[in-house]
């Protein structure tokens, strides 16, 4: 019998044509429309997968501007909240894979753009590479956004099951970024919330982790709404308004942290800071060293901002201040030390050299001590070292197609032996931590020592990464780690941004990029143990049972339903 007929379609073949034709957004209510021509076998032009894909990159650099320095909250709703209308529609999880792929190259070359600048230092070298690094690195990035959206689509139904999802795998492919092979958890969903002094509370409750997870539901959950089915679009003004109620509740949470915001200081600690300002294309000039120490003295020794003597107990130098080995130059650290004050001590980053017993040389980067005696000692050498900056991954493989590392060299550095827990002469005991690793909070938190901590320093040289995204982006990590921890940080850095950072994130002193000065401060003491110290990345391994719970709930509940109707 022949089947009955609907607007010129045959019966059977639209119902055909309607395989997921119950998608709750507006993006599955058009395609399903479309279906009937793909079911009648008209292949769709290829103009509209670029037109998504183009569409893809644009919500993924829209993302990346709601990041520092600018936080442009609202380009989070729009990115996000793109990519789940993306993933709302009936794509394969191949197409989902792609479209998460296109989104993380969009974020990553916006938010890491600043990383070809250091490939500038050296433009004879290394200004070739610039643009195939960035690419590269974008590229490689976006596989954990592709992933994350192929899971989403594998594992979820359109509408709440779908923004589930995405935040869940969103979190644990982000997780895994900071993870895998040395890490590089920067740029991370919950760095958002350092935006506001009074948001950036919730990270001693949460963590970065948990607080992308939060970003991620409350960024995607508008677009539940863009449909033009009723039902749905109240199922979706009620799941954004659950969003917001939690985002509501986590802020109460700040605002009653922030209330209690009082910080006490160490009696008889005070610090000065030095930001020479060197420029990283001169920094390793021999003919200049000399140059540099001159300048670094008469920073550190001008009067205070009252027209007073120089009065410290601590000096804080930043990472490789000195470009040559500080322990070994008996000359120029003869001069360091008799300049010093009476009790006073220098921390300062240097290079650190050590003869093996196999006649090799080990060069560390490293935080060496100094003090009117005129004894260096190394306290630490730096561990996570930055691949393809301070050494070069699989180098006799690599070196043949002329690649090498950026720093000064042709030696690699050598990994020290772990994080430390340093004690010194009139100073709380703290961790040290060199460039980046500040970024990996499980590695701070986690550490043998670290219950012991009062306060964190921080020493950096962003001088590789000009006046850009980058230093003001590694200074909101340092502060979240700050708030983290409920521990203080201090931050010394060649060409900013040099800081005192309290428990709560405030920054008391700072100097700006480019500027050339000291600053003086007494340092703070630490709070008692925040939720995050205690847990750590418990808390986000529970938040993201509860998602999956609620995912398995809501997909329970779908497949009764369908069952119901049949």
């Amino acid at each position: 019998m022949a089947s009955r007929r609907l607007d010129g379609v045959p019966h059977r073949l639209r119902l055909l044509s309607y395989p997921r034709a119950r998608g709750d957004d507006l993006y599955g209510s058009l395609s399903a429309q479309g279906g009937i021509t793909r079911t009648i076998g008209i292949t769709r032009p290829s103009a509209t997968i670029l037109l998504r894909l183009f569409a893809a990159a644009l919500f993924g650099a829209a993302a990346a501007l709601a990041q520092a320095p600018w936080y442009l909250w609202p380009l989070m709703v729009f990115g996000y909240g793109g990519l789940l209308w993306l993933l709302q529609g009936p794509t394969g999880t191949g197409r989902a894979f792609v479209h998460g792929w296109a989104f993380g190259v969009g974020y990553f070359l916006v938010g890491l753009h600043w990383v070809g600048h250091a490939f500038l230092v050296d433009a004879a070298r290394f200004a070739w590479m610039m643009p195939f690094a960035l690419l590269a690195l974008a590229a490689g990035l976006g596989l954990f956004p592709a992933l994350a959206a192929a899971l989403t689509r594998r594992f979820s139904h359109p509408g709440l099951g779908r923004l589930l999802a995405l935040t869940l795998f969103w979190g644990l492919t982000e997780w895994l970024r900071g993870s895998l092979l040395t890490g590089f958890p920067w740029l991370l969903s919950g760095h958002v919330w350092a935006g506001s002094e009074i948001g950036l509370q919730a990270a001693a409750y949460l963590g970065a982790s948990g607080l992308g997870l939060l970003a991620v539901l409350a960024a995607a959950a508008p677009a539940l709404i863009l449909t033009r089915i009723p039902a749905a679009r109240k199922r979706g003004l009620v799941i954004n308004a659950t969003a917001m109620a939690l985002v509501g509740l986590t802020l109460v949470l700040s605002v009653w942290r922030w209330q209690g915001a009082e910080i006490n200081y160490h009696p008889g600690v005070r610090l000065r800071l030095v930001q020479a300002g060197i420029a990283q294309a001169d920094k390793w000039r021999p003919e200049l060293r000399d140059q540099h120490l001159a300048h670094y003295m008469r920073l550190s020794l001008t009067p205070d901002k009252a027209g007073r003597p120089a009065e410290f107990s601590h000096l804080i130098w930043p990472e490789t201040a000195t470009p040559f080995f500080l322990d070994r130059d008996l000359v120029r650290r003869g001069i360091i030390a008799q300049a010093l004050p009476r009790r006073s001590l220098l921390i300062t980053g240097s290079p650190h050299r050590v003869e093996r017993q196999n006649g090799r040389r080990a060069l560390f980067n490293s935080v060496l001590t100094l003090g009117p005696d005129g004894v260096a000692r190394p306290v630490y050498d730096k561990f996570h070292l930055v691949p393809f900056g301070e050494y070069l991954p699989l180098r006799e493989v690599l070196a043949r197609f002329g690649l090498d590392k950026l720093a000064h060299g042709a030696v690699d550095f050598s990994p020290g032996p772990g994080p430390a827990l340093v004690t010194l002469p009139n100073l709380p005991a703290f961790r040290p931590l060199i460039c980046y690793e500040i970024i990996f909070p499980r590695e701070i938190s986690s550490s043998a020592g670290h219950a012991n901590a009062e306060w964190l320093l921080n020493l950096t040289n962003d001088a590789w990464f000009g006046d850009n995204f980058g230093p003001h982006q590694h200074l909101a990590i340092a502060r979240i780690r700050a708030v983290e921890l409920g521990l203080p940080v201090v931050r010394a850095a060649n060409t900013g941004i040099s800081a005192i950072i309290d428990p709560f994130g405030r920054i008391s002193g700072r100097l700006p990029m480019a500027a050339v000065g000291v600053i003086d401060s007494n340092l703070p003491t630490a709070l008692p143990k925040t939720l995050y110290r205690r847990f750590g990345d418990g808390i986000f391994a529970l938040c993201s049972l509860l998602l999956a719970g609620l995912l398995i709930q809501t997909h329970r509940r779908r497949r009764n339903q369908a069952r119901g109707e049949l």
